[in-house]
């Protein structure tokens, strides 16, 4: 399996140590809560169609604030 960077569309097949946050729908609403997972990295968690994954601390953040302005926008 290889896992795309959501931040800057880095490839790779082995994606230990990289980031990862799950966002998580608020049932009823439009509203999309973030978790972030910070112990390790978990393969199958990563699989998951929620999770995003990210290669370094700046790519997780750059996402982050992106995703913080569509939300109180």
């Amino acid at each position: 399996m290889n896992f795309l960077c959501s931040g800057c569309g880095k490839c790779e097949k082995n994606a230990l140590g990289w980031r990862m946050v799950i966002e998580l729908d608020k049932p009823g609403t439009e509203i999309r809560n973030t978790f972030f997972l910070v112990d390790e990295w978990d393969e199958k968690k990563a699989a998951d169609p929620n999770a995003h994954s990210f290669c370094s601390l700046q790519c997780e953040e750059q996402y982050l604030a992106v995703r913080h302005r569509q939300l109180v926008a």
